[in-house]
């Protein structure tokens, strides 16, 4: 099986592919106006559609010849966009190409736009399918350790290690999380590189060298390191290491695993930075836009990001404090004609 075989095998096997017969516009290589096709399925990671050979000039678009841009419907005449790698293409015999891409960059207003879609999409049947996506979570227990990774994330790249083997060029959800009141945030990624750094024994199962190209573009990742390194506290005391006790190959590795944050006392700060601080990062990702706030806020209260049996009295009425603040702020998006929650008036 060659390469890039392989990598698709493994990226139709490890994310749920999505069918879905929607008219799409297409920005190619080099051309200023777009063309229209019919894109097909869709996932996290990519989508596949169909286009006429007369649209394309007769030349099959590539990845050598540079990234297209992808342009999916939205409600109230917005869109989603998304920079795309070719993965492959073809020519069938009555005229059409069939061209598959794997998403190399989306805004957050876009990212919001696409998990919100292929949510109403996905079918929850509780199968034994893939995923919708794959998730890593890496925790740090310090504000040196969380500004050494996010100076990695501002440029585009982050480098950590697991106990789990990925796929090279498969897409995730990376979630760094902090300790205590460090800050967390979620980030598209996709694999660039996979070693074993060390092989199992009867103690240890084997680790792996883990490399990561960050799918946001660099203007906005610059944006966002620069507000989460505002949030670090500068006299910050590192805590002991859980690994004390560890060999030394295991202690100086930033581990990523499945993990939860260790919430920190009420007293100190409000219920969401103490016991649901992604919930804020998710938020404040797309904080100024009316209308990715509001998909985002949704998937908080009723979708994907709900937290299970509901949010506790102080986290929902701080939660419905923030969507206030933000329709003061920035306005009420076309799409919501009334507030998802009743009652509150400022």
């Amino acid at each position: 099986m060659s390469k890039q075989a392989e990598s698709s095998y493994h990226e139709r096997r490890t994310q749920a592919r999505i069918h879905a017969e929607i008219p799409i516009k297409v920005r190619l290589p080099g051309r200023d106006r777009s063309v229209s096709a019919l894109n097909q399925d869709l996932s996290w990671g990519g989508a596949r559609f169909i286009i006429t050979d007369k649209a394309l000039n007769g030349q099959l678009p590539s990845r050598e010849g540079g990234p297209l841009t992808l342009l999916l419907p939205w409600t109230g005449g917005g869109q989603i966009t998304a920079e795309a790698d070719v993965a492959r293409a073809q020519r069938f015999a009555d005229g059409r190409c069939q061209v598959a891409v794997r998403f190399r960059s989306l805004s957050p207003r876009s990212q919001a736009r696409l998990e919100k879609l292929l949510n109403m999409l996905c079918p929850r049947d509780g199968g034994n399918g893939p995923a919708l996506v794959r998730e890593l979570n890496i925790t740090m227990a310090d504000a040196s350790d969380m500004r050494h990774t996010l100076k990695q994330v501002v440029t585009g790249e982050v480098a950590l290690s697991a106990f789990e083997r990925y796929d090279v060029d498969q897409s995730i959800r990376l979630v760094i999380r902090g300790d205590g009141d460090l800050p967390s945030l979620r980030l598209r990624a996709r694999v660039l590189e996979v070693d074993e750094a060390r092989s199992a024994d009867a103690n240890w199962p084997a680790l792996y060298s883990l490399r990561f190209a960050i799918e946001h573009p660099r203007p906005m990742l610059k944006k966002l390191v620069e507000l989460l390194l505002e949030q670090l506290p500068s006299d910050w005391k590192s805590q002991e290491s859980s690994y004390a006790e560890a060999p030394d190959w295991l202690r100086g590795a930033h581990l990523a695993s499945p993990s939860e944050v260790v919430p920190v006392s009420d007293d100190v700060c409000s219920a969401l930075e103490a016991r649901y601080p992604d919930a804020l990062n998710y938020l404040a990702l797309v904080w100024g836009d009316p209308e990715a706030f509001d998909l985002r806020f949704q998937d908080l209260i009723l979708g994907e990001y709900a937290e299970p049996g509901g949010w506790p009295e102080d986290a929902w009425e701080e939660l419905g404090l923030l969507q206030d603040v933000h329709d003061l702020a920035f306005g009420v998006p076309s799409v919501r004609d009334n507030p998802l929650r009743g009652g509150r008036v400022i």
